[in-house]
């Protein structure tokens, strides 16, 4: 019984030993499209192999894969086999050839409608062939991210190996200008990093992980740069709603901003505040207060809307202070209250300047004298009281005027307003009394 246990150990030694790998070139044409009708979920794997080689094909799962289409062209056979990339992006194919272990094709993100091509081939049987061997040589390197080296191995190619054929003078072109992209994305992706730029590091690291899936070097950089962003993004975010609360709204759109340009996990919280943001300073410095002065009417105010775009309105109150007399039982000839009421629309020209105009009442106050003789008991005495009557002289008197805003910062803007005043008596004798035109100057804040 013993015996027969170790001939089977010996036995199942000497097969294991005995099983030779195979290996593969990519000899994928970059953007290469395969299209099916109706809408295609497949994407095709084209294996080529030797003619003494007689390869059978497993999936995920053991799953035996038949070739949809052989060709034969030369010494080559190619395989042609469609794999359900819609619904098994991340998948694998197992090359089985008997006398040698299992070659196994992985794929990350398998795309339909995409055309991959590799050339599988026995590496001991090419071991004397100067392109093979170095070839091999090169694969080696290129799979552990040594792309200088693989460069100097394809160029030793055309130096030193004779009598190279015609697709594989095509493969080393194509291997070469492979390289020299992935050379020149390694470079780009270290000063990104080095720069802080990780999101543009990461793109560049990806892309040469996706034409290299056992580059190791770029998907460990890659995955170091994806934590350093988002470390980034959580800081920038943390900081800009630190602004927002404070109302300082001008940093905190700066940082909102790095957060989507980054496309940071937290992208969408950052737009919603930026459209807040951008609510908020569309309708701030929209509204107008102002203190208003013209002769003979030095108390007054305007308050109203000034939009961007779109025209709005306004209100003005002035008058002086004789107009407080009015209340008082003992008045003074010399008072001359008067009291203006106006309003109309605002208009924008060019920013920051706007326009407004509209109707207006203006009302003029004058004491006029009157004699009232009262007799009194004493004989022969009169006492003479002179009372003064309070007439109201009105007028219409419609304006226009120009508006400026000055931006001081983002929270304080402040206003300047001038108004051209006409005014047309009801009475034409009043005329000159109540005056033909006035110029009114304002200054305020817009909020």
């Amino acid at each position: 019984m013993k015996t027969i246990a170790l001939f089977t150990l010996f036995f199942i030694t000497v097969y294991a030993s005995a099983q030779r790998s195979l290996e593969y070139r990519d000899i994928s044409t970059e953007n290469e499209v395969y299209s099916l009708r109706n809408g295609n979920i497949y994407a095709r794997i084209t294996i080529s192999t030797e003619m003494n080689i007689y390869p059978y094909f497993k999936s995920m799962g053991g799953i035996q894969q038949t070739p949809v289409e052989t060709d034969t062209l030369g010494s080559k056979v190619y395989y042609h086999l469609d794999l359900d990339a819609k619904h098994y992006p991340r998948t694998n194919l197992e090359i089985n050839v008997n006398g040698f272990s299992p070659l196994i094709l992985k794929w990350d993100n398998l795309q339909p409608n995409q055309w991959l091509r590799y050339d599988i081939y026995d590496p001991d049987s090419t071991i004397v062939d100067c392109f093979h061997q170095l070839t091999r040589e090169g694969m080696k390197s290129f799979q552990t991210g040594n792309y200088d080296e693989t460069k100097r191995k394809y160029e030793e190619i055309t130096k030193i190996c004779s009598e190279l054929k015609e697709e594989d003078k095509n493969y080393i072109d194509a291997e070469l200008n492979l390289i020299d992209t992935l050379i020149v994305w390694r470079n780009m992706a270290n000063e990104y990093f080095a720069g802080k730029d990780y999101l543009k590091a990461i793109e560049y690291y990806n892309k040469i992980y996706e034409r290299n899936p056992a580059d190791e070097f770029s998907r460990s950089k890659s995955f170091e740069a994806q934590m350093r962003l988002s470390e980034n993004c959580k800081t920038d975010f943390d900081k800009a709603e630190n602004f927002f609360n404070d109302k300082d709204y001008a940093n905190a759109k700066i940082l909102y901003e790095k957060v989507v340009a980054q496309s940071c996990l937290n992208m969408a919280d950052a737009k919603e505040r930026l459209l807040k943001i951008d609510n908020i300073l569309k309708s701030k410095g929209i509204h107008a207060l102002t203190y208003e002065y013209a002769n003979g009417a030095p108390l007054g105010f305007s308050t109203g809307s000034y939009k961007d775009h779109n025209t709005s309105g306004y209100f003005t109150l002035r008058f002086n202070s004789d107009v407080f007399e009015l209340i008082r039982t003992n008045t003074d000839s010399t008072k001359r209250p008067e009291l203006n009421v106006s309003f109309g629309w605002t208009i924008p020209i060019v920013k920051p300047v706007w326009i407004f105009f509209g109707p207006g009442y203006t009302g003029v106050g004058q004491y006029t004298v009157s004699n009232n003789k009262d007799q009194k008991d004493t004989q022969d005495q009169k006492d003479t009281q002179d009372q003064l009557d309070l007439k109201i002289n009105s007028a219409i008197s419609p304006e226009i005027g120009i508006l400026g805003k000055i931006i001081i910062t983002d929270q304080i803007i402040v206003t300047l307003r001038y108004t051209y005043q006409y005014r047309f008596a009801l009475e034409k004798d009043m005329q000159d009394y109540i005056g033909t035109s006035r110029h009114v100057f304002g200054i305020g804040i817009c909020f």
